[in-house]
This record gives structure tokens, C-alpha cells and sequence, in this order.
């Protein structure tokens, strides 16, 4: 499509039904490396950004683990994705990562959950060293499937792979922890990863399947009822007990804001 920033138009609702959270262990360090960062000149409400937030998912992460005091904006430009966050106790505006609607010096935290691909990541980082606070953090956060640690994920992305626009699975992976160091002002970038396992049935992982950009290009190829019966037979074919486990890896990129 010829704007990116409404890529998931047609599939906000399937993204908000199946897409998975991000576990404790990882919320918790980003958690920490905030309250680390506290300076008596910070802002009152501090103001905690979720650029890329689509359907809230980190949005709503952020406000369950650093509590009801800041203020919490999903900066999202996706207006289907807008629509279908429709939450009363975070805020979210219309903006890109590479320009977002708010003062320079204003925020305690910029977040990019699982969007950070989307973005010209150079630009990205040079607005969050803008819009941060001195001693505020910068974090980029992702889920992936591990595609080295089970035969089914494999299978998975090697369909995606032969059907899709050039996809390739490590699409996400890039050097974050130099493209943080090399954007003045921010600095003592760091890199925590968690293994987990995702347990679904075989209509989650269709459901999940289907909320993925990467997945419609699968789809505009060789059709939606095509894509679905294959996902559907490599689940069967895989986990004949209808136990669908997906081995993935959360990985966390921190830097912080200095003077």
C-alpha cells in the first residue's frame, strides 16, 4: 500500500485479539531502569511514550507496571489501530516516530514495541534524545518467534519466506545497541533478552498469523483460504495434540538521556 503507516487497517482487530504480551521478567528491567533514571527536575506526572503503540498492547503494559501516577501516550499514526485501543486510562495521539506531537524535554521514557522496524531508526533516536528528560530512557522492545529452537517455527517462517515479499525472518534483527550509542545524547546502551513459549490453540495461531503485515503479503499471493489451510496443517502436523507451543525470544534494547 502506498501509506505504510495504515499497513494494518484491515487487520487492527485480529492484532488486538491474538497478538501476545511481553513477559514480567522483561517488564520488569525496563521498569527499573526508569525509576533509575529519577531526577527531582522530571516533570509532574512524569510522561511515559509508546511510539508505534498500534492497539496498546505495550500501552496498557506501561501503565500495569509503573502504576497509576504518569501520564501514558500511545503515539500511533495507524488510525484503524487508534480506533481499536480504545482505552479510558491512556491517552493516544496521532504521530510518527520520527516526529512526534510533544515538547522537547518532556518525557521520562520513549518506547518502541515491536514497530521499531517500521521507523527510520536513525531519525527515531534523534526524537527521543529530543523529547527525553536528562536521565530518561530510551527502549525498544520486541517479540520474536525463535526460529533456532523448534522444527514448527521453522516450518513457519520458511512459509512466509516462499510466499512472501522478500521475507526474510530476521527482518527485526539489527545492531540496536550501536544505532542507540551512535545518537548524541544517549548513551550506556544495553541489551536484556528472556526465552519463553507461547501456548495456543490452532485458531489463536491462525488468528495471530493473520494480524501480521509479513503474513498478508502470504496472503495476497496465494489467497486468504490457502494461507489459512497451510497454517492450519503445519499446526496439525506439529503439535497433533492441538497444543500449539511457539518458542519465542523477547529482546530489550535500554539507553539513557544525559546531558
Amino acid at each position: 500500500m502506498n501509506d505504510r503507516t495504515q499497513a494494518f487497517d484491515r487487520l487492527s482487530d485480529d492484532y488486538r485479539r491474538f497478538r501476545p504480551g511481553y513477559p514480567d521478567s522483561v517488564l520488569d528491567r525496563l521498569r527499573a531502569h526508569v525509576l533509575d533514571g529519577v531526577r527531582d527536575s522530571w516533570p509532574d506526572p512524569w510522561l511515559l511514550l509508546d511510539v508505534g503503540s498500534g492497539t496498546g498492547i505495550s500501552t496498557r503494559a506501561l501503565r500495569r507496571v509503573l502504576g497509576p501516577g504518569p501520564r501514558v501516550v500511545g503515539v500511533e499514526p495507524g488510525h484503524a489501530m487508534r480506533d481499536a485501543a480504545d482505552d479510558g486510562d491512556v491517552e493516544y495521539v496521532d504521530g510518527r516516530a520520527e516526529e512526534v506531537p510533544l515538547p522537547d524535554a518532556s518525557a521520562a521514557l520513549v518506547l518502541a514495541a515491536q514497530a521499531v522496524h517500521w521507523f527510520d531508526r536513525p531519525a527515531f533516536y534523534a526524537e527521543a534524545a529530543r523529547l527525553l528528560v536528562p536521565g530518561g530512557t530510551v527502549a525498544v522492545l520486541s517479540n520474536d518467534r525463535d526460529w533456532t529452537a523448534s522444527a514448527f517455527v521453522d516450518a513457519y517462517e520458511s512459509l512466509m519466506e516462499e510466499h512472501g515479499d522478500d521475507y526474510r525472518r530476521d527482518y527485526r534483527v539489527f545492531d540496536t545497541v550501536g544505532e542507540m550509542e551512535a545518537q548524541d545524547g544517549l548513551a550506556d546502551a544495553v541489551e536484556f533478552t528472556a526465552a519463553w513459549t507461547r501456548e495456543l490453540d490452532p485458531d489463536g495461531l491462525v488468528g495471530t498469523a493473520l494480524s501480521s503485515s509479513k503474513m498478508a503479503a502470504v496472503v495476497r499471493a496465494i489467497g486468504e483460504e490457502r494461507t489459512r489451510a497451510a497454517v492450519t496443517a503445519l499446526a496439525a502436523e506439529h503439535f497433533p495434540d492441538g497444543n500449539v507451543r511457539v518458542p519465542h525470544v523477547t529482546r530489550l534494547f535500554l539507553a539513557r538521556r544525559v546531558p
